[in-house]
């Protein structure tokens, strides 16, 4: 690129750019740090917490050590970070960017805990065509969550404002392979409940998405969602059980009908029931702390009602009953379902036009697991051709561990009748002095190609937190309109090299016989000279279509896949600087100290395609995927599906995650929260994964 007569590189401009760096955004995130800094009332004369070190040992560097002088113990428990970066992007535009981002938790102990992320984007793009035409744009994404807040009665409220999702009931998640999904806003939102006896949410605001590969803008759809919801535990008594009800409305106005090209307002009502407690052929219920559908003689029905009507879609029905139950070995769920076309729950279109049934279960001892899906299915409206014609799917899966140090898997898949296809994997994993390995075949036939694919991922032994794994696989792609073979690349790892330095990096590659390529990038270095303070650099860069698993999967599951979003061209270089910092030590409570050390906690969310709940070098992150801890602080993965908490106090903590924006058919293989342990001055890394129904629609499509 020249400009001014001058070569210029993407690493000079970026260079360039620091310097003409806007003091107002600077201005904007210490204000707001300050001031919540500065917000907390003092909380008395409390001991400062004073880091010690157990006789023999010894830190890595005195520098970083914090003193007991060096930390604040007044006020309400507080942290916040403040971010300032220069970004420059190649790709379909040419664009300089700068970006100012804060953050913030402040825990008190009778409005409930206080989260703030926000970031705001200033961007200059050059329009490459006859002419080159700059333009100029602001976008911002904020979001501030004020939880766990204690009112009279027993009640306890949840609000959020910014970029959040629809509020819904818990009985919206269900409990077989139907759920009603959010719907992401720039509105408010609050949900308030009496322990687990009542729930009730509202929220409204506008449709949007969030764009940005590594500094996000909320770009506006145009239309306006509002939605409200209750959910309430019943007064019935039967067979020692329990039952509840709940209701959700949606109503949207303006929203884009991405088939027809068009808009429309759109308007749609959900109702349902549930019941848990003993199955009736059962002599009794096993006593624990698990749900009572995952405890042997435990059974648990709900039923569905979601009716929609949209201005250009017409008025559709959607009715689905689910059961699941536990024998002395089987795990089991079973459903019948039936969905009109053009059915519909605010922006988004359910699985329409199919009708059918199910039955999936799952046994596991020390040495066996197994499981099996069966599905049968037709179209409402007689369609005969196509994907939404009489379909049979069968998938039978299972794994055996032949020693303490390797196991064998398989899982066949089956589809008759319409989009009639075949799937075999086979894996072997291996524990050895190298690491944990995998080896995997894939093959799949289907009426458009023959897929063959050879793979190896290797997860190296290394030191903790550094971490190293390789991935590389060989494929053959038979019949269509370009048969061809490649390899499938990939790196994923972290390293301190030196104290207060790391470097992680996350690559994906693939080059096939036809001459296509991809390759997804993300290299980072991090550098901490100071208490607080950080300087990282990113480059990133994205280029071609990244090779898809091949996947024959049932009805249901194929009418909820979402449209595969291209992949845009796109390098970029990144400078961050980071302050971050904590303050406060909270009311002793009885038996509780005053003050304490902080660690940091952090990991990614990503995609378990092998299902093995083990990240592998081949696997994306999930990005925008909300990340809750002590059901308290709030945050949210990147565009690489990494996450973290900068300042957490050492001790046990519990971290989940949210199913709001994970797209379907995917849903976090943990449904409750984890508990996990901070360490003084270290670092936690949890990870989770996101994985299809049980792990058995794994993949046949390209």
């Amino acid at each position: 690129m020249k400009r001014n007569g001058k070569n210029t590189s993407l690493l000079s401009d970026l260079f360039t750019l620091w310097p003409r760096a806007s003091f107002a955004g600077w201005g904007l995130g210490l204000a707001c740090v300050t001031a919540l800094a500065q917000a907390a009332p003092a909380s008395g004369t409390l001991e400062a917490y004073e880091d010690r070190v157990m006789e023999g040992s010894f830190l890595l560097d005195d520098a970083l050590e914090l003193k007991a002088s060096a930390y604040n113990a007044s006020g309400w428990p507080r942290s916040w970070h403040v971010d300032y970066s220069v970004l420059r992007q190649k790709g379909a535009t040419d664009s300089r960017s700068r970006a100012v981002g804060i953050g913030g938790f402040l825990d008190t102990p009778n409005y409930g805990a206080l989260s703030v992320n926000a970031n705001l984007v200033e961007q200059t793009a050059d329009l490459f065509g006859s002419n080159v035409l700059t333009t100029q744009q602001k976008a911002s994404t904020w979001r501030i969550d004020q939880r766990a807040v204690p009112l009279d009665g027993g009640w306890s409220a949840n609000h959020s404002a910014g970029n959040i999702n629809t509020g819904m009931v818990p009985l919206t998640h269900g409990i077989g392979r139907v759920w009603v999904p959010t719907t992401q806003i720039r509105g408010a939102a609050g949900q308030w409940s009496l322990t687990d006896a009542v729930d009730l949410n509202a929220s409204s605001g506008r449709t949007g998405v969030l764009t940005g590969i590594d500094v996000s803008g909320f770009e506006s759809t145009g239309g306006q969602i509002s939605s409200v919801g209750a959910q309430m535990r019943l007064p019935l008594n039967a067979a020692n059980g329990r039952s509840d009800a709940a209701i959700q409305l949606i109503d949207g106005h303006n929203i884009a009908d991405n088939a027809g090209g068009g808009r429309q307002d759109t308007r749609a009502f959900w109702t349902s029931a549930a019941w848990e407690g003993r199955a009736p052929w059962t002599e009794g219920l096993t006593p624990g702390y698990l749900p009572v559908s995952e405890r042997q003689g435990g059974l648990r029905l709900q039923g569905n009602v979601l009716s929609s009507t949209g201005t250009r879609d017409g008025t559709a029905l959607g009715l689905w009953a689910d059961a699941a139950w536990r024998t002395e070995r089987w795990r089991n769920t079973a459903g019948v379902f039936r969905f009109d076309p053009k059915l519909r729950w605010g922006t988004t279109v359910l699985a329409s036009d199919l009708q059918g049934v199910y039955w999936q279960a799952d046994t596991a001892t020390r040495q066996w697991r197994t499981g099996f899906t069966a599905e049968l299915s037709d179209s409402v409206s007689g369609a005969v051709a196509g994907a939404t014609g009489r379909s049979a799917f069968m998938s039978v899966n299972g794994r055996y561990s032949l020693d303490s140090r390797s196991a064998i898997g398989a899982t066949l898949n089956l589809r008759t009748l319409t989009s009639p296809g075949q799937a075999l994997m086979l894996s072997w994993d291996r524990s050895s002095d190298w690491g944990q390995t995998q080896w995997r075949s894939d093959f799949a036939h289907t009426q458009a190609s023959n897929i063959t694919r050879l793979g190896l991922d290797q997860n190296w032994p290394v030191m903790r937190p550094a971490s190293f794994n390789t991935s590389v696989a060989w494929e053959r792609v038979e019949g269509g309109l370009t048969p061809t073979t490649g390899w499938i690349w990939g790196l994923l790892g972290t390293l301190s090299p030196l104290p207060q330095w790391t470097i992680d990096s996350a690559v994906r590659g693939a080059r096939r016989s036809d001459g296509s390529q991809s390759i997804n990038a993300n290299l980072g270095l991090a550098w901490q000279p100071a208490i607080g303070w950080s300087l990282a650099f990113r480059y990133t860069e994205a280029r071609g279509q990244e090779p898809l698993q091949p996947l024959v999967v049932s009805a249901l599951t194929a009418a909820m896949l979402p449209a595969l979003t291209p992949t845009t061209v796109n390098r970029s270089l990144q400078l961050l600087l980071r302050y971050e910092g904590r303050a406060g030590s909270s009311t002793a409570p009885l038996g509780g100290l005053p003050g304490t050390g902080a660690g940091s906690l952090s990991g990614s969310v990503y995609f378990d395609a092998d299902a093995n709940n083990r990240r592998e070098a081949s696997e994306a992150g999930v990005p925008n995927i909300t990340v809750i801890l002590d059901r308290r602080y709030v945050t949210r993965t990147d565009a690489q599906g990494r996450y973290e908490f900068p300042a957490v106090a050492a001790g046990e903590h519990l971290v989940e995650i949210s199913s709001d924006n994970v797209p379907l058919p995917w849903s976090p293989a943990l449904r409750e929260p984890v508990k996990t342990s901070v360490q003084v001055r270290g670092t936690t890394i949890q990870d989770f994964a996101v994985q299809r129904d049980h792990a058995q629609e794994f993949t046949a499509q390209r």
